[in-house]
């Protein structure tokens, strides 16, 4: 600094100063451009006592100098394609895929399985992808599974129970089967394969029975039936519900099995598998009061209606018309001359036997005439 300045330059004087503090500063911290941070401490008790503040002296101060910014380029980075997104993602799907195709499958869905009374029940599990896996029957009663077969094992009481088995190229088949079906063994049936959690296919069996009935020609339930001495029993059935092929039908004349016999009467049955109906009937000729009883209509042995027929006596009948002539005769005035009185008896008797061998000949004749055209119907 030069020496020191006269009382007329202090303006100068003191800016000259200034600039060479500003100068030295610069020198000593590096140069223009850089963030000085100053810290001055000062005491509040020294400021308390009203004492002198010290002549502050520029002292080293904390520098914070800013980072240049870096302008090296960036390493080059490996840059994905559209295409090999896609790529990778088909990748998993299709590995996806792959492992649910090999997972074990049922090939049906839970369902209903029907079974006509008395025939065979066939309950089916078939497994796709079964490898070395364990599968095996349950029933559900009151709650509660009862274990019916275990791979090739049978375990049910019943012996109307048991497994058919049956393999291909990737499937397997267990099938429960049940011998003459019955109402009782309706319900819930359960196949389990032995994967983690287990698979279950539900099968619920229905058993559908057959219904008879005894009916009149308009179709309509009868109770009884009357006929005359000498006329032809006709009873008709109808048995509804029933599997085609259909099983034999049997007319009982209260236990005793009647069969076809051309000289008295016959049985026709017709079936209409469309409908899923047969229609069956019973034929007796020349009926006579001992033919009177309880028939019924059986389909196998399992369902049957029946009708209580009744047959008139005969002779009860001629006794009942001979009586009455008398008293259609006493009616007459008795003015009437004795020979025509008794011409009159004559040629009544006469008729009356005429009468009486018509009605043999057609009681025996037109039964059988009868019986042959519903026959070849």
């Amino acid at each position: 600094m030069p020496g020191a300045c006269a009382e007329g330059r202090r303006r100068r004087c003191k800016e000259g100063w200034r600039k060479y503090l500003r100068n030295d500063t610069e020198r000593m911290l590096g140069g223009p451009g850089t963030l000085v941070v100053v810290v001055v401490v000062v005491s509040v008790s020294d400021i308390a006592r009203g004492e002198t503040l010290p002549t502050l002296t520029l002292q080293p101060p904390h520098m914070f100098t800013l980072a240049a910014p870096n302008t090296s380029p960036l390493p080059a980075t490996r840059a994905y394609s559209t295409e090999e997104e896609g790529e990778g993602v088909d990748a998993e799907e299709r590995e996806k895929e792959e492992e649910e195709k090999s997972k074990p499958r049922f090939t049906s869905k839970n369902g209903t399985v029907s079974a006509y009374l008395g025939e065979r029940a066939s309950l089916d599990c078939t497994v796709t992808k079964p490898a070395n896996l364990s599968v095996s029957w349950l029933r559900l009663v009151d709650d509660l599974l009862e274990l019916l077969t275990w791979e090739s094992n049978t375990y049910a009481n019943d012996n109307r129970y048991w497994l058919m088995e049956r393999a291909g190229d990737g499937w397997r088949q267990w099938q429960l089967m049940i011998r003459d079906a019955q109402v009782e063994d309706e319900g819930q049936y359960r196949c389990q394969v032995a994967t983690d959690p287990p698979m279950v296919l539900i099968n619920t069996l229905h058993v559908i029975v057959p219904v008879a009935r005894v009916v009149d020609e308009r179709g309509t339930k009868v109770e009884e039936k009357h006929y005359n001495s000498g006329s032809m029993i006709e009873l008709k059935c109808v048995v509804e519900r029933v599997p085609f092929p259909h099983g034999p039908i049997t007319w009982r004349r209260g236990a005793t099995v009647l069969t076809f016999n051309t000289s008295r009467g016959g049985i026709s049955v017709k079936g209409d598998a469309a409908s899923g109906y047969i229609r069956s009937r019973l034929y007796v000729a020349d009926a006579a009061p001992s033919d009177s009883g309880v028939y019924s209509c059986w389909y196998g042995n399992s369902t049957a209606d029946s009708v209580t027929v009744h047959v008139l006596a005969g002779e009860n009948s001629a006794a009942m018309q001979h009586d009455a002539l008398p008293d259609s005769s006493s009616e007459k005035p008795s003015s009437q001359p004795a020979s025509s009185s008794s011409a009159s008896s004559s040629s009544s008797s006469s008729l009356h036997l005429t009468g009486t061998c018509c009605r043999l000949l057609t009681s025996s004749i037109v039964p059988l005439l009868t019986l042959l055209i519903l026959l070849t119907r």
